[in-house]
């Protein structure tokens, strides 16, 4: 919109005068120019002119004033009614419509200006008054792809005293607006995790995810990262995804989307003992009790016993689902785990137990 403003000879005279319309336009749209006329003075103002003469690459159509006077479209010449000062005749205005001609533009990555100017003419005693509007005009072969959105999602796994596993998924909704069918790709420009431990973390497909699709289609691409080792903490997930025409290069922007995402994944406690859970039936038995106090008091204070913790949660619930729905396995392991429990609770006992029988052996020997 360009808005001007001039002040009449005649004392209490002001005018103003805006020009609006499209900036982008294709080869045989139908636009729409809007003249407007404001008496900004104090006294009224008649004998008005405006002259709009529409450039060589579009062709007149309609023109509809508001909410009188006449345009002329051979010459292009506006006559308002007379302006006054109140609110509802101080302003008048004009829409043009107008049919942009084919054939303007050579290639498809062309895009041929056209400057639509206006200029106020009568009353002659008066400073000259003129606004201008451009307008792009692209080819009607051009196409228009765009990102309607982006969406995430996150599977948690494996949340234990050192925090999580998370995969991250973002799928990517493209459109072709049209208006012919055309071939694109899809590709990620930023992806970044802050926080959570997780350091940097790839995204995949990383290589432009091709895609065709007929006017008005839309499809949906997912990326994904591995499986990815986080904390008990808060994170912000941000990505910016970018369609990019193959054949055309599409000119109406915008051809990206960007976003971000933030998550905290609260803490919970580290009682996943898989393995001894299945052999004793229950979370809450005794023994359990027992070596999740021995693990935090002895693993988890020194990197060997982390990294066997870490070990263990990683690899013991298929074991332990193993030994959940056989009796003898579970036996085993629960006798087992029984002697480990009752060495850490009585240890000089279990001390002593060991050394009845080399005792023995050499009394014998003896």
């Amino acid at each position: 919109m360009v808005l001007l403003a001039f002040p009449l000879a005649s004392l209490g005279a002001t005018l103003s005068l805006t020009k609006d319309g499209p900036r982008t336009a294709r080869e045989g749209d139908l636009v729409d120019f809007s003249l407007e006329v404001v008496n900004e003075g104090t006294t009224n103002v008649t004998g008005i002119a405006v002259l709009d003469t529409l450039p060589p690459e579009v062709q007149f159509v309609q023109a509809m004033p508001t909410p009188g006077g006449a345009y002329n479209s051979i010459t292009g010449v506006w006559t308002p009614p007379t302006l006054g000062t109140d609110t509802n005749d101080k302003t008048a205005g004009l829409q043009i419509q107008a049919l942009v001609n084919q054939n303007l533009v050579n290639n498809p990555d062309d895009v041929v200006g056209t400057t639509n100017r206006v200029e106020v003419i009568a009353p002659p005693d008066q400073t000259p008054l003129e606004a201008q509007l451009t307008t792009n005009i692209i080819c009607t072969s051009c196409i228009d792809w765009e990102i309607v959105s982006v969406t995430i999602d996150v599977d948690i796994r494996h949340i234990n005293f050192e925090g999580f596993e998370a995969r991250f998924f973002l799928r990517v909704n493209v459109t072709n607006n049209g208006p012919v069918p055309s071939n694109a790709t899809v590709s990620v420009t930023h992806f970044d995790i802050r926080g959570g431990g997780f350091g940097a973390v790839e995204l995949f497909p990383d290589i432009p995810v091709a895609v065709t699709l007929d006017p008005g289609q839309t499809q949906t691409i997912e990326f994904k990262t591995e499986w990815e080792e986080g904390d008990d903490s808060t994170y912000t997930v941000s990505w910016e995804f970018e369609v990019r025409d193959v054949a055309l290069l599409d000119p109406i922007l915008p051809n990206t989307s960007a976003g971000s995402w933030k998550s905290t994944v609260e803490h919970t406690s580290s009682d996943d003992c898989f393995i001894v859970a299945s052999a004793h039936g229950s979370y809450l038995a005794p023994h359990i009790v027992t070596l999740r106090d021995f693990r935090d008091r002895y693993f988890l204070t020194n990197p060997i016993g982390k990294w066997f913790v870490k070990f263990y949660y990683r690899h013991s619930p298929p074991i332990a689902d193993y030994i959940r729905v056989r009796k003898m396995p579970r036996m085993i392991v629960r006798s087992i785990l029984t002697l480990i429990v009752y060495s850490i609770e009585y240890p000089i006992a279990a001390a002593l137990i060991l050394l009845v029988p080399p005792i023995i052996l050499v009394r014998q020997r003896k």
